[in-house]
């Protein structure tokens, strides 16, 4: 009997599969499983297995990705991470979630579509030197501004082009990023796998590659494994994968930044071992 393969879902950029996506089809095919690229939005067979990978460009149109996501689960399509967690993860009012979950998160205010925020004043109210502005669903830094890089008044033009169409997240800059970067610790079926530190260009603050940012692999200290498991306890039901990406706040104390659990990079070169771990929980429900 052959096995019914899992299906990998990627963005019409990236249906050749990213160089991440065929460190874990290899690892697939090792289980003794076909790994299939299916561009997101298509359906699928039901009782299907599938993997959300590289559908970055989903916040383009979220809502539609939003109603694919309702399909598959009337198509009893097995997703991971599970649909319940997408839908939480796709919007960045996530980040106060966590917080009020007690999650040691960096400041961030979520501000409604339609409504007006006087950026000034914001950052006045909470005793924030600095901050970021950007959409409220978002990835690879899109739309994202730095207050203090831009000016004041240009951040507050630009939040109130984003409000007339979506909703904005204002978040504390954390003076951190520029000089020591961002440190994504990667979660695989409960657990801590592997870590990357990514840092931004000289003179940028912004860590993704698209704008010269660069990552090298980085052993995985007590810390750093206490913050990254504290932050997927929090979150139900448990995630097949996860990137918790962390940053130093202004006490020194290890903060989150962004919880990845829809199509992060896992960074499955710098650690075979997760691809593998990750493969034989989708292929054969291996124990978190």
């Amino acid at each position: 009997m052959v096995e019914p393969p899992v299906f990998l879902a990627v963005d019409a950029a990236t249906v050749d599969l990213t160089a991440d996506d065929q460190v874990l089809a290899e690892a697939i095919v090792a289980a003794g499983r076909e790994a299939v690229p299916v561009i997101w939005g298509e359906r699928l067979p039901a009782a299907a297995t599938l993997a959300i990978r590289s559908t970055w460009d989903y916040v383009e149109d979220a809502d539609r990705f939003a109603a694919w996501l309702d399909q598959l689960d009337v198509d009893g399509v097995a997703v991971h991470n599970p649909t319940s967690l997408l839908r939480w993860n796709l919007h960045k009012g996530y980040l106060p979630d966590l917080a009020r979950h007690g999650v040691p998160t960096v400041p961030s205010v979520v501000v409604p579509r339609g409504q007006r925020v006087d950026v000034g004043q914001l950052l006045h109210r909470h005793g924030w030197d600095d901050a970021v502005v950007k959409p409220a669903i978002g990835g690879t830094a899109r739309l994202a501004v730095h207050v203090d890089a831009i000016g004041i008044v240009a951040a507050q033009r630009h939040v109130e082009e984003l409000l007339v169409d979506e909703d904005a997240v204002v978040q504390q800059f954390v003076a951190s990023v520029p000089s020591t970067g961002e440190i994504s610790v990667i979660v695989i079926g409960g657990v801590v796998t592997h870590a990357i530190r990514k840092r931004a260009a000289e003179g940028d603050w912004r860590v993704q590659s698209e704008y010269g940012g660069t990552s090298e692999p980085i052993v995985v200290d007590d810390r750093l494994a206490t913050a990254a498991r504290a932050a997927v306890a929090a979150v139900h039901p448990s995630p097949t994968y996860a990137r918790i990406d962390l940053v130093e706040g202004l006490t020194g104390q290890l903060q989150l930044i962004e919880l990845e659990l829809v199509e992060p990079e896992l960074f499955f070169g710098s650690c075979l071992q997760a691809a593998t771990r990750m493969a034989d929980l989708l292929t054969n429900g291996a124990d978190h």
